[in-house]
């Protein structure tokens, strides 16, 4: 995420009491519109990510907090 896109997260928060930050693949977006249907404000930003970095790092989480996979 970009600063600017941080800042505005920021400001989002500031107006409201809670908030919810989702990431997830786009071909999962319709299912995540339906689960937040009812939210008063919806802000969505495209990002760009390296998918075998990201893989990389969610292994490494795994296995230092005991649950890695087989």
């Amino acid at each position: 995420m970009s600063r600017s896109d941080l800042k505005d997260l920021g400001e989002l928060l500031d107006e409201g009491q809670s908030g919810l930050v989702v990431v997830a693949a786009t071909d999962l977006e319709a299912h995540i519109e339906d689960a937040i249907a009812r939210a008063n404000k919806v802000e969505k930003k495209q990002l760009q990510a390296d998918q075998q970095a990201l893989g990389s790092e969610i292994d490494e989480a795994a296995q230092s907090d005991g649950t890695a996979k087989s």
